[in-house]
């Protein structure tokens, strides 16, 4: 009896010895499997958050990131909301929000927002954007001839207009260097983004939806240009990043050829402006001025003063 004993206690200590071994093992290996898939998580969220900033850098004319923040998040993935907006001469007004996705797999940047919506009648074509409902100022590259609709010079639509403020996508006859274009404007009009680079399409049956690329002018709060060399450096350097993910020929090129040139001998070919309607309209009949697309406006108030 003693012998049988001896050995059913054996048993349950070996019993209780392999369960406790392998309670150890399971979470060992569990936590061992949270850490990994956290880090996987979190490397494609990081690789999210540099895309979306590198992206807004670089083909987001007029728009800045207010805030980009995680959200609904787990050791499986999350959700990275991008909040935009707009300085429209000193009045900052909403611009679309996204909502892209990291996990453990990957990560997806919200191109149905980013991307703008086209309305067409037999009035009026024009892009806006899809969630403000804003008019998106649109550019014409100088190297592309026929437009769907002609390109349009909608400066003189702003003549009468001035209790408004403006963003204008002011699109030239030809590239310029930027030490002409420092020359072309009047000290009433904000030049406070530089359209530098798109690809060539065919336009002439409706609009490509080809990015612009280019890159935002920084100011004081003296409305005074801070660094246009520094601008340009962040830019070539987002772009680089964003060229490498996309794997472009054409884009690979413009790099090449302009990444180490001094901002001043970059080719323009266009400008996104901001300022007073009646103060814009004056640029009309310009001869660099080849297109002219206006986008978000809104209405000056008592209590918020334009910078120009």
């Amino acid at each position: 009896m003693d012998l049988n004993r001896s050995i059913k206690k054996a048993k349950r200590k070996q019993i209780i010895m392999v369960s406790c071994v392998s309670i150890i093992i399971f979470l060992t290996m569990s936590g061992i499997l949270v850490f990994i898939l956290d880090k996987v998580a979190t490397k494609n969220y990081h690789e999210l958050d540099q895309s979306l900033f590198a992206y807004q850098t670089i083909a987001s004319p007029n728009t800045q990131i207010d805030s980009q923040v995680i959200a609904n998040s787990s050791i499986l993935g999350g959700e990275v909301v991008t909040n935009q907006s707009k300085n429209i001469d000193g009045y900052i007004v909403p611009w679309s929000s996204l909502h892209s996705k990291y996990n453990v797999f990957g990560n997806e940047v919200d191109n149905n927002e980013r991307m703008t919506s086209w309305y067409h009648s037999l009035k009026n074509s024009y892009e806006y954007n899809r969630q403000t409902k804003q008019k998106v100022a649109t550019f014409y590259n100088p190297t592309i001839e026929n437009y769907y609709g002609g390109v349009k010079n909608e400066l003189a639509d702003l003549k009468n207009t001035d209790d408004l403020l403006a963003e204008v996508a002011i699109s030239f006859d030809r590239p310029y260097r930027y030490s002409e274009v420092k020359k072309m404007f009047p000290e009433n009009v904000n030049v406070v983004w530089l359209y530098l680079f798109s690809e060539e399409r065919d336009e002439s049956k409706g609009r490509s939806g080809m990015p612009t690329y280019g890159f935002q002018l920084s100011f004081d709060e003296k409305n005074q240009l801070i660094d246009a060399e520094a601008d340009k450096d962040y830019f070539f350097s987002s772009f680089e990043s964003h060229v490498s993910s996309v794997n472009n020929k054409a884009m690979v090129n413009f790099l090449k050829e302009n990444e180490n040139k001094k901002v001043d001998d970059l080719e323009v070919l266009g400008v996104m402006i901001t300022g007073q309607a009646k103060n814009l309209a004056e640029l009309k009949d310009k001869p660099f001025v080849r297109g002219s697309s206006v986008g978000v406006t809104v209405p000056i108030v008592p209590y918020i003063v334009p910078e120009k």
